[in-house]
């Protein structure tokens, strides 16, 4: 048994006075009577210890529930005088009754020995939290019966002892088992209380806002991180509303009428279609995401979560699923996409095709084995800048991976495509200082493939490669255009050079 337990139990004696007071009247109502049948000194020597006891344990009985005693330690001192009086309460009732038994008056007894059963039994069932407490008044408050049936005038009065006997065996098991159901009751209640309390902590510092409706749509339960997500206080969060009105009151002073009202149609539909999980945006960069449980008894619990960093990582995972981590250029992944997408919107017979030139750096392996990967990473950024800067609107670059480039051209010439390259070699061909100190240079060799109508993805790349290797062949720092049959190439020799055809 717990302290918290035992507490409570001790506690629960003195939890009601009322009992005290009837018991205390009901004793002296049967002192007032003997005194007035008997008009013996006894009677009133009874009725005045029995007042002065009672009020002894009233007085008691009051300072402990003035104080709510919450340590045992406040309680053992104020038992320590309860429990003697308790007994000699028992003591002067037995007495008592026992001399109305012997005085010989049937009337008398009677109405004495039907108090004291009466007061004995509320003893067994309020004095229960200490059964060797409840047990000895009953044994003190029914010995003395027994023993002035034994002592009375009349030996009839004899038939009262085996009565006597059973009544106290009794009320001595009612104790027991009325002691053990109120310590089953109180050790559940502590354990629902300690259960209540993680239940509200938890759903207090829990990190999502948490809603509960009934089966009516009405908000029961919201725990204050909700208020929380929306920007909101505490008292902003109305119980006792249906959902969607609970959401214009939560969100209506942060962010305005507008905003409010498109949540409460968004959450209305969302209630009634029951469909997956509902985002809102807070318009400051922020979302909310909703997701709704369904419990069997009709009601349903709804977490909000704040999915703002989530949704912000799934973007960049995203990102860089098609784009390369080290320039920022579209990766091989990219390119292929949008290469699919420009030989769909291709027509056939158009006046314009599109292109696709490979690039690949010059020297750049030099750079790698001299100056280290952290030197050709630095190149390879400066590279990637200066081709987005040289690009033109429709035209897109992606690194495929080492010092690999590629270019996509949308609606172009032959002859645009041979300036481009120029451009671009030229721009590349320039020195690039490092951090470390000092510059490097290096060059650039471009394949160019131009579409042809049907053809495939695959047929179109390899072209590029060829051209490119075909440039590389004719000694780097130039470009090449392939054909789709005959090796057919355009090259210049260097900046500014005429094109030629060579076949």
């Amino acid at each position: 048994m717990t302290t918290g337990v035992r507490i409570s139990l001790l506690s629960s004696i003195f939890a009601d006075r009322r009992s005290l007071l009837m018991s205390g009247f009901a004793t002296a109502f049967v002192a007032l009577v003997a005194f007035a049948r008997l008009h013996e000194a006894w009677t009133l020597a009874w009725l005045i210890c029995d007042a002065c006891v009672l009020a002894a344990r009233l007085t008691i009985a009051q300072a402990l529930v003035s104080q709510r005693a919450s340590a045992l330690a406040h309680l053992r001192r104020p038992l320590t005088f309860y429990v003697p009086l308790s007994l000699l309460a028992s003591a002067f009732l037995g007495g008592g009754t026992m001399l109305c038994v012997m005085s010989g008056d049937a009337a008398l007894a009677s109405l004495a020995i039907m108090v004291t059963a009466g007061i004995l039994g509320g003893i067994a069932s309020k004095n229960a939290a200490i059964p060797r407490l409840a047990i000895s008044q009953i044994c003190l408050g029914a010995l003395p019966i027994g023993i002035g049936a034994l002592l009375a005038p009349s030996r009839d009065y004899w038939i009262l002892v085996p009565p006597l006997f059973i009544f106290s065996t009794a009320m001595a098991s009612i104790v027991r088992r009325h002691y053990f159901s109120l310590s089953a009751l109180m050790t559940a209640e502590e354990n629902h209380a300690q259960l209540a309390a993680r239940f509200d902590a938890a759903l207090t510092h829990m990190p999502h806002g948490l809603c509960t409706i009934d089966e009516a749509g009405k908000v029961i339960i919201a725990n204050g991180r909700t208020a929380e997500l929306f920007g909101a206080k505490g008292d902003a969060l109305l119980l006792n509303v249906p959902f969607p009105d609970f959401l214009w009151h939560v969100g209506v002073k942060k962010l305005g009428e507008p905003r409010a009202r498109q949540w409460v149609d968004e959450s209305r539909a969302w209630l009634s279609e029951g469909r997956g999980p509902l985002e809102l945006d807070l318009g400051n960069g922020r979302k909310l995401e909703m997701s709704r449980n369904v419990v069997p008894d009709g009601s349903a619990v709804i977490i909000i979560e704040d999915v703002t960093e989530r949704r912000r990582a799934e973007a960049e995972i995203l990102h860089w699923a098609s784009h390369d981590p080290l320039t920022g250029l579209s990766n091989r992944r990219r390119l292929r996409e949008q290469l699919e997408q420009m030989l769909l919107r291709q027509t056939s017979g158009a006046h314009r095709a599109s292109a696709v030139m490979y690039l690949d750096l010059d020297g750049f392996k030099c750079i790698n084995d001299n100056l280290g990967h952290h030197a050709g990473d630095e190149v390879l950024k400066a590279v990637a800048h200066r081709l987005e800067k040289g690009l033109r609107h429709g035209e897109t670059v992606a690194r495929l991976g080492g010092d690999e480039f590629a270019i996509v051209i949308e609606r172009t010439t032959p002859a645009a495509c041979a300036a481009l390259a120029r451009r671009l070699i030229e721009q590349l061909s320039r020195p690039y200082p490092l951090s470390s100190g000092g510059t490097v240079t290096i060059g650039a060799s471009v394949g160019i493939a131009l579409t042809v109508d049907g053809e495939t993805l695959e047929s179109l790349l390899e072209r590029a490669d060829t051209g490119l290797y075909e440039a590389k062949a004719a000694g780097k720092g130039t470009f090449r255009f392939a054909a789709a049959s005959s090796v057919e190439t355009l090259d210049e020799s260097a900046p500014g050079a005429p094109l030629r055809m060579q076949e």
